[in-house]
């Protein structure tokens, strides 16, 4: 799977099929920062474009809350935290 960034001066990177983006994108090599890894706090919230969006995994309650409460005008808008790389996906940093 590949994930490229809407944000200047990151690669795009090749990850594994299955790998959650928690892990993967926790570093220097990110635009995406994360807090609590859990869902609560928001700080990963991201706009995904997926080439196979079908394929991403159905917003969980608390997400889907979070969601509904900050980004309730972002359709694509997810927190990274809770996605693992099912297909390419371009993300788009909105914190």
């Amino acid at each position: 799977m590949r994930i490229s960034f809407e944000a200047e001066g990151f690669a795009a990177m090749d990850v594994p099929l299955g790998a959650p983006l928690a892990d993967i994108l926790d570093g220097p090599h990110s635009p995406v920062f994360f807090g609590c890894k859990s869902g609560n706090c928001g700080t990963c919230l991201v706009d995904v474009n997926a080439d196979q969006p079908a394929l991403l995994s159905v917003p969980s309650v608390d997400e889907r809350e979070f969601l509904e409460t900050h980004a309730a005008d972002r359709p694509t808008a997810r927190l990274a935290c809770q996605l693992k790389a099912v297909c390419n996906l371009k993300l788009k940093y909105l914190n």
